[in-house]
């Protein structure tokens, strides 16, 4: 039967002993106060996503309302402009002698069903009808000249076809004269139904003292227009504006959209939350604590994986990789320990310790030349004041043949600080290199790759896994980057003789992985050379 007390995992939480029971109160109330805090943020994201839905429907009704208004100007526009001096000539003259020229200018003039020539307040000539006589007031029952000087009204009919709406646009040009154009109403009604198309379940025109026009060409008197329809947009060139109300389906698919978008979201934060309750109750000072005894014990030491030539399979460089084995725990996994490590002051020693044992290890253990070390650096140690003496007291001590090479994450390297750069200038000056580990994974930044003059490029293992299943496009882009740049790719991860095959068709230079060769002393360092090639180093 499994025990947990025999276990890594299980040693550590023995370190509260008694105290940790006194205590008992201080993790249930950081529980509680987690708990409350994930109510409250889903309750939030509930409350702000059906916001940001309703604010995302009014959105989509505004965009079709400025679409429908920019198109009605448009077309109120080129009614008044197509042959606009041309007609006001004719005012006042003989409807006989202008008919046919009447009609004919008519024909020019996009949307409208006919155009008519008044004087003395009387519409005298039709391009239609040719001579007739009809009250202005007829056309043009009311309103002033807007600032295009034209007057422009809603008709529910005209006389002829009283059940068949219009818009009139009057622009006089005397004393009781002027041109007036009705338009049909059809193409005003079919303007207005590309917005059901896109979402809308009602597109209203209205004109203010005449009425509506609906998407479905009814007329609605003023005294009956509803004044609360969705969204309204008004027109600045003509008397108008267009009233949008959303689809219940577009407004429903906005609610599911954004509900799960900030769901997710709140299910996200409410994680972190219990992560940092998890991560407050950890016994960080104990685990330190251990790890100080074991630098001083001398229960932490360094492995070192094989980085190899892909076309040769020869070793070209390791990876130093720190292992504590515990008299009571056994091997403790460095995930239980560094993460922790890291972000305390304890990383200056851990480094040191592994910068030291590396140097010293490849220097008696181990005759493969030439060779690259790696060792891994944390953010804590590019903020250390003695952290470039550190690495250059190391580097003064390889032997020839040995390059010290940096390795860090893509996430401690966002910003480009120029306290990151001068580090990468004065270390690089001195023969010392760098890598970026784990590259296409957390923040992915290629952009990384051209703020920071890096010597290699480590893929990270996921992709590498894909590399011989379809999945080798991102590793040849990230390659191409580099190489643009000047760096070597090293693929991470290689677990496969199909990886192998196919990084190396993909012209990869280097690799690592557990198909070269586990982690290992250094005095054990070996791989196979690639078949059909002889080993050509010691």
């Amino acid at each position: 039967m499994y025990d947990p007390s025999n276990s890594a995992g299980g040693k550590l939480s023995a370190l509260h002993g008694p105290a940790g029971a006194r205590r008992s109160f201080a993790p249930r109330l950081t529980l509680a106060i987690a708990a409350l805090c994930c109510a409250a943020v889903t309750t939030g994201a509930v409350l702000w996503g059906e916001r940001y839905a309703d604010h995302e429907v009014e959105a989509r009704e505004s965009l079709i309302g400025h679409d429908m208004v920019e198109s009605l100007d448009r077309m109120l526009t080129n009614v008044r402009t197509q042959r606009r001096d041309a007609l006001l000539e004719m005012v006042g003259q003989n409807c006989r002698d202008i008919a046919l020229p009447l009609a004919e200018l008519e024909t020019y003039v996009q949307y409208v069903r006919g155009i008519n020539l008044v004087d003395h307040h009387q519409l005298y000539c039709s391009s239609a009808l040719g001579p007739l006589s009809m009250p202005l007031a007829s056309y043009v029952p009311r309103g002033t000249p807007g600032s295009h000087g034209v007057i422009v009204n809603l008709l529910a009919g005209t006389p002829f076809q009283p059940g068949t709406p219009v818009i009139s646009m009057y622009e006089p040009s005397g004393d009781g004269k002027g041109v007036e154009y009705t338009i049909e109403g059809v193409y005003v009604t079919d303007t207005l139904a590309h917005g059901i198309r896109y979402g809308a379940q009602q597109v209203i025109l209205s004109m203010p003292g005449s009425g509506v026009l609906t998407d479905k060409g009814d007329f609605v008197p003023s005294i009956k227009t509803p004044t609360d329809v969705g969204t309204r947009v008004y027109s600045t060139q003509w008397p108008f504006s267009v009233a949008v109300l959303a689809s219940a389906t577009l407004a429903t698919e906005m609610h599911w959209r954004y509900g799960l978008l900030f769901g997710a979201l709140a299910i996200l934060f409410d994680l972190l939350i219990v992560a940092l309750a998890l991560l407050a109750l950890a016994p960080h000072r104990q685990l330190l604590a251990a790890v100080r005894r074991g630098l001083r014990l001398g229960q932490l030491h360094v492995v070192y994986q094989p980085v190899v030539e892909i076309a040769t399979r020869q070793i070209v460089g390791v990876e130093a990789l720190i292992r504590w084995t515990h008299p009571r725990w056994g091997s403790v996994s460095p995930s239980v320990f560094m993460a922790q490590v890291e972000r305390s002051p304890l990383i200056s020693r851990v480094t040191r310790f592994a910068l030291h044992s590396a140097a010293a290890d490849i220097a008696q253990k181990t005759t493969i030349r030439p060779l690259r070390v790696a060792v891994n650096i944390a953010p804590l140690d590019l903020q250390r004041k003695d952290f470039v003496a550190d690495v250059l007291a190391v580097n003064d001590t390889l032997p020839p043949g040995v390059t010290l090479v940096l390795e860090l994450t893509e996430r401690f390297l966002l910003e480009k600080q120029p306290r990151t750069q001068a580090i990468f200038d004065v270390l690089k000056a001195r023969g010392v290199q760098f890598a970026i580990d784990d590259f296409g994974t957390q923040h992915s930044n290629l952009d990384l790759l051209g703020r920071f003059p890096f010597d290699y490029v480590k893929i990270d293992g996921q992709f590498v896994r894909q590399v011989d299943r379809g999945g080798a496009a991102l590793i040849r882009a990230i390659a191409a980057v580099a190489k643009h740049y000047g760096m070597e790719i090293i693929a991470e991860g290689v677990e496969s003789e199909a990886q192998h095959a196919a990084l190396r068709e993909l012209g990869i230079p280097f690799g690592q992985g557990f198909l070269y060769q586990r982690p290992t002393s250094a005095r054990e360092l070996h791989v196979e050379p690639e078949p059909g090639m002889a080993a050509t180093r010691p």
